[in-house]
Parts: structure tokens; C-alpha cells; sequence
């Protein structure tokens, strides 16, 4: 019993992993020695002694509890569960069969075919269609497959953006049938999405409050992990020899009134450029949200945002009703605009202590002025740090991501979590 009970707890535990959740050996040691002292035969205690030993931040709960019911379930329900996988299994396989370009299959990743699976019967006839008319045209040969590939990436990535539809972050498979099939569950069939690890682009208008709600937890988190660190740094002092020498000239030269010298420890300076042209829209509600929230602890925040042109921000008086009412709200996005109207109109805010965070997708004309650009203001920041809603798959299909990426630590940054594991990674 035991032996079974330690797989199940590890295995749980190994679920929990794949959702970003920080469980590891002592805490499965935990949750085991807790397990003594309960009667396992009661459901309600058992989940009780697994949420209090597995789960660290209440941020996580809806998460936890998705998890569990999801994992500790009766054997024909994780039987079901096993056959709707490779139910979904066998479908991709369908799907490559499907969308083949003359009997050769598109190279679509699972993303993209799970897109496509989940289209209506209509919208998957007409992608269907428009391959085999494509691989039937006159003079179309081989070489055309991926520029096909490219259109198909972007009808699918289009109808998921038109029909706004609630996912989470996607999760990798481990290579275990049943564990696999529970993650399926989780994040396929589960349609109450947490909002921490969905994207915002697809967090609903009436589900705002309580995006803020949960934002001010996040921050006020962070903020006091920041200031945690930062008085445990002000506490680390070093013997000032000079000092101590003189001192002890009272003594006959007796280091006994020792003297220390202590390096002042500022809190971070942040420069936040954030995005506010169409296609960031959703992006930049809530990542302004999250920075006006956390200037309340870090007030050496100066906010700017930008589309083709740059305003500043004052967080003091900031509302995103007001955003909206700005004439670049919503327009076309312009970097290397941006950055120059920065460094020639704001050149004040650059400085050796600074981390410059950037949040955009990166699709912008004059990508190479915009790189020599960021290369400068490298030289005057401590870091940059650039905050990528695009999924880290398809940064390959744009020039500006590996150009900027040589000047910046580029992090892919669609969810409120991964905004949160981000900052929390710089600052904390």
C-alpha cells in the first residue's frame, strides 16, 4: 500500500511540474509523512494533506484543484481518460493525413493540428479544400510546399484569434500513457481555464475584475520578495580597514573597535516601454495593469508606451479608460521610433542601475535602426529585458526577434504567470 501510495503522490506531483507549479522531493517527502496521520479512506482530508504540503502559493489553487480532480479519479474514469487521449492521438494522425500537399504531409507541429481539429467541420473542409486545389494547379510543384505551409499556419492562427477561444498555456506531454491522458484532461476537455496561465490576449471583458484582483496579489507578492532581498543585502557589511586602524590607535593598535563599511543597496530602477498598437491591445491592458500595480512598492518606475509614436506615463494618474482615448492607441507600431523618441527625449532615465523592459511582439518596420538603436542603450542600462506575447515556436518566422535578441534577454510572456515567473526571475 504504501509503495503504491509513494508512486501516486510522485506521480501526482509530476503534474503539478508541468503546470509550473514548484513541487519537488522534499515536498512529496512532506506530503507522505502527512498522509500518516489521516485517514486515507476520506477523500476531503486526503486532498487537505496534499494542498498543504504540495501547494506553496494560493495564486495556484484553481490549478491544484483542477489537477486533482482530474488525477485522483476511479479506474474506469481514468480509463476514459486514457482511451479520449489516444482518441486525440489517433485524430492529429488523421489530421497529417488530411493535410497532405501532393501525398506529402505539411509540416505542422501539434499546435497547429489541434487548431485545425478544433475548427467546425465546414471551416476544416474549406482548409482541406484549398490544399488540394493548390496541389492540383497548373506548374505547382514541390517547391511550393512551404509557402503553403505558410498560409495554412496563418488561416489556423487567424480562426483562433476570430474565435477567441480560452486555453491554457500548452503543456508538454511526459511519455507516460496515463499521466499524459490526465494532462490531456486538464488542459483539453477542462473548460473553466484559470485565468493565471491563460493567454490575455483571450481573457474575456467580463472576466476583468477578476484579472485584477489577481494581479494585485501578484504583485503585491513580488514587491515583497523584492523587498526581501533587498534588506537582506543592506544587512551584508565588510570590515573598513582604514576605519579600524584609526580606531584602534585608542587600544595601542588593537583592532577591538572594528568598523564596517556598507554598500548602499537601492531598490531596482525600471524603464518600461510597453506596446500599445492593435495587435498588442490585450497585452498591454494587463501588463500596464501589472506595472501600475507594482509601482505602488517600486516608485523608480518611469513607464512609456508607444506605437508609432512615444507618450509617457504617470502611473499616479494613470486609467486605462484614459489610454484608450490617446491618439496612438491602437496604431501601427514603430520601435526604432520609439527607442530614438526615448533616447533623445527622456535620455535622463538612463542609467547604470536601470533594467529597461520592453514589451512588444516585435513586428515593426525598420528592424536594423531599431537594433543599433537597442545596442546603444545597452551600453547605458544595466540590462534589457524583452517581454515576447508571440509563442517561442514562431519567433523563427521574424527577422526583428533574432536581431533584437542579440542586445536583450528575450522571454516569451503571453500569461499573467509567466509575466509574474519573468519579473520574479530579474528582481527577486
Amino acid at each position: 500500500m504504501i509503495n503504491y501510495l509513494e508512486d501516486h503522490v510522485a506521480r501526482f506531483a509530476q503534474v503539478l511540474r508541468r503546470f509550473g507549479l514548484p513541487v519537488g522531493t522534499s515536498e512529496v517527502l512532506d506530503a507522505l509523512e502527512a498522509l500518516k496521520y489521516i485517514e486515507l479512506t476520506d477523500k476531503n482530508h486526503f486532498r487537505t494533506a496534499l494542498k498543504a504540503t504540495l501547494l506553496k502559493d494560493p495564486v495556484n489553487k484553481a490549478v491544484f484543484e483542477n489537477a486533482f480532480n482530474a488525477y485522483f479519479v476511479a479506474p474506469d474514469v481514468r480509463k476514459g481518460q486514457v482511451q479520449d487521449h489516444q482518441d486525440h492521438l489517433a485524430d492529429r494522425e488523421e489530421a497529417k493525413k488530411e493535410l497532405e500537399f501532393q501525398d506529402t504531409a505539411l509540416d505542422l507541429d501539434e499546435r497547429y493540428l489541434d487548431m485545425y481539429l478544433q475548427l467546425p467541420d465546414k471551416e476544416q473542409k474549406r482548409v482541406k479544400d484549398f490544399i488540394t486545389r493548390t496541389s492540383q494547379g497548373k506548374n505547382v510543384t514541390s517547391s511550393f510546399k512551404p509557402i503553403l505551409e505558410k498560409v495554412i499556419k496563418g488561416a489556423l492562427n487567424y480562426q483562433k484569434e476570430r474565435r477567441k477561444e480560452l486555453r491554457l498555456v500548452p503543456v508538454q506531454p511526459v511519455g507516460d500513457e496515463e499521466i499524459d491522458a490526465v494532462l490531456h484532461q486538464i488542459t483539453v476537455k477542462n473548460k473553466e481555464k484559470d485565468l493565471l496561465y491563460r493567454n490575455m490576449e483571450y481573457i474575456d471583458e467580463s472576466e476583468y475584475q477578476e484579472a485584477r484582483v489577481l494581479i494585485r496579489k501578484l504583485t503585491r507578492r513580488l514587491a515583497s520578495g523584492i523587498s526581501r532581498r533587498y534588506q537582506h543585502s543592506s544587512k551584508i557589511r565588510r570590515v573598513d580597514l582604514r576605519r579600524s586602524i584609526r580606531a584602534g590607535i585608542r587600544y595601542g593598535g588593537t583592532l577591538i573597535d572594528l568598523k564596517y563599511k556598507q554598500k548602499k543597496i537601492q531598490k531596482p530602477e525600471i524603464i518600461f516601454l510597453c506596446d500599445i498598437s492593435g495587435s498588442m491591445l490585450k497585452y498591454s491592458q494587463f501588463t500596464l495593469l501589472f506595472m501600475q500595480a507594482l509601482s505602488e512598492s517600486l516608485p523608480r518606475i518611469n513607464a512609456f508606451v508607444f506605437a508609432d509614436s512615444l507618450e509617457k506615463v504617470d502611473f499616479r494618474r494613470f486609467s486605462m479608460e484614459q489610454l484608450t482615448h490617446s491618439q496612438i492607441w491602437g496604431e501601427g507600431t514603430n520601435i526604432h521610433a520609439a527607442l530614438k523618441s526615448l533616447m533623445e527625449n527622456y535620455y535622463q532615465v538612463f542609467r547604470r542601475a536601470s533594467v529597461l523592459i520592453v514589451l512588444s511582439d516585435t513586428k515593426s518596420p525598420q528592424g536594423d535602426q531599431a537594433a543599433e538603436r537597442l545596442k546603444t542603450i545597452k551600453r547605458k542600462v544595466k540590462e534589457i529585458v524583452w517581454l515576447n506575447p508571440l509563442p517561442k515556436a514562431d519567433w523563427s518566422r521574424y527577422p526583428t526577434v533574432s536581431l533584437f535578441q542579440k542586445y536583450c534577454s528575450m522571454r516569451e510572456c503571453s500569461s499573467l504567470a509567466q509575466l509574474a515567473k519573468v519579473l520574479t526571475k530579474h528582481f527577486v
